[in-house]
């Protein structure tokens, strides 16, 4: 599409969620990300019943036993049966179609389940749920770096989760050195040009649903590309000089150079937005909650229960997007195959059976059911390091200031209804 025509088409997208959530329709509300109580849009929208048909076409699920039994149904897919891409062109006054928004493919944000499947068979031997703790000292080494030359004022985003992702991702995935000392402070040019990256590369998750300004959008394709080559050039300088990283171990296994560079991609992209959004949101909910955050403090091993708590709670992933590839009934309701359907995971999360007060934020509610980072897409693949760097980062955090409280109110990305990112939050300690 020639600029123009991109921005006709995000400006067309816009103007439905504008015009059709001013007329009361929540799922366009929520889509238009402007600060409308996400909580209170999802109530709204579970109260419409299990399967509720938004304005826009889209059938939009908050319950709990409809969002489990979808995320995990075959005959929902990322891509339009037949493999459609993201049909970006079309008159969307004909199909109203408005499932994939902003050109995604070159992230890797919209692939198949199948392909998710088969790069989680490159991923999961290294980063995987089982052996992804095996890194949790490179972050907490990274962590604490960054930590440790903050004042005594400083933005929760932009000074410590930030920058603590962008190293804790360096480190991991061998960005630094082939052979990195455990004390190197320096990360390498490319280290740094990771850092600059992943603000960038943030609205990535938000722009399949929601549409960016265009500049935005322009930036995040240049953010993209560059980051592919970042980890084509990685793949290719591990594979002729191993180290003590990620995609040497991956390589390692014999597993093919092209895929090894997509579970990186993928990481940069989704892996690092998701670890900092459940960092963000994990100060935010414990520091409005001092009981909670003084026991992390007096304990920092229950960081991890604290991040999945907020896992349940204010998921980073708020949004899931699918495409029925077959017509399917579920409770009272049909379907249609190419239908569009997206599971309010947040809303879900409070509906799920077995947890008395949902809505409230408790450190006891850690092994409560939860469906955030499920369903077999990229979320779940990055999934488990996203885990390790938040929980390091929250713990690092407790152990140096158990003094730690907010000196403003939160800023919250606009136009990041997936995500809800935190952009901006003055601390003190």
């Amino acid at each position: 599409m020639t600029p123009s025509e991109l921005g006709r088409h995000l400006l067309t997208i816009r103007g439905f969620h504008f015009v059709l959530g001013s007329l009361g329709d929540p799922y366009a509300r929520l889509l238009r990300g402007e600060g409308d109580d996400a909580a209170a849009l999802g109530d709204e929208i579970r109260g419409k019943g299990p399967l509720y048909r938004s304005d826009l076409g889209t059938w939009v699920v908050a319950g709990g036993e409809a969002a489990a039994e979808l995320l995990r149904d075959p005959r929902l897919d990322v891509r339009h049966p037949g493999g459609d891409r993201e049909h970006l062109g079309e008159n969307l006054w004909e199909t109203w179609r408005t499932c994939h928004v902003t050109p995604m493919d070159g992230a890797l944000l919209t692939l198949p389940l199948a392909d998710y499947r088969r790069l989680d068979r490159v991923n999961r031997p290294v980063l995987g749920p089982v052996v992804a703790g095996a890194w949790r000292e490179d972050v907490r080494r990274a962590a604490d770096r960054i930590a440790g030359g903050l004042g005594e004022a400083f933005d929760l985003a932009g000074d410590l989760v930030g920058p603590a992702v962008a190293e804790s991702l360096t480190r991991v995935l061998g960005l630094s050195s082939p052979s990195p000392s455990p004390q190197a402070g320096a990360v390498g040019a490319a280290g740094r040009e990771v850092a600059e990256l992943l603000p960038r590369l943030g609205v990535a998750l938000d722009a399949v649903l929601c549409p960016p300004r265009l500049p935005v959008a322009h930036d995040l394709e240049q953010a993209v590309a560059r980051a592919r080559d970042l980890v084509r050039d990685l793949v290719a300088e591990r594979a002729a000089e191993p180290g003590d990283d990620a995609v040497s171990a991956m390589l390692a296994t014999g597993l093919g150079p092209a895929d090894v560079a997509a579970v990186c991609l993928l990481h940069l992209v989704a892996g690092a937005e998701i670890a900092a959004a459940v960092a963000a949101d994990t100060f935010v909910a414990l520091l409005d909650h001092p009981g909670q955050w003084a026991a992390v403090c007096r304990s920092p091993e229950l960081a991890a229960d604290a991040v999945e708590e907020t896992l349940r709670w204010s998921p980073p992933v708020r949004l899931v997007s699918r495409i029925a590839q077959e017509p399917i009934a579920l409770h009272g309701q049909e379907i249609d195959a190419d239908g569009h359907v997206v599971i309010v995971v947040d809303a879900a999360n409070r509906d799920l059976a077995g947890l008395p007060d949902p809505d409230r934020y408790d450190l006891a509610h850690a092994g409560a059911p939860r469906l955030s980072l499920t369903g077999g897409g990229y979320e779940e693949l990055v999934a488990p390091l996203a885990r390790v760097v938040a929980t390091e980062i929250v713990r690092v955090a407790a152990a140096r200031w158990p003094g730690l409280r907010a000196d403003g109110a939160v800023v919250r990305r606009m136009r990041s209804p997936v995500v809800r990112a935190v952009v901006r939050l003055p601390l003190c300690r």
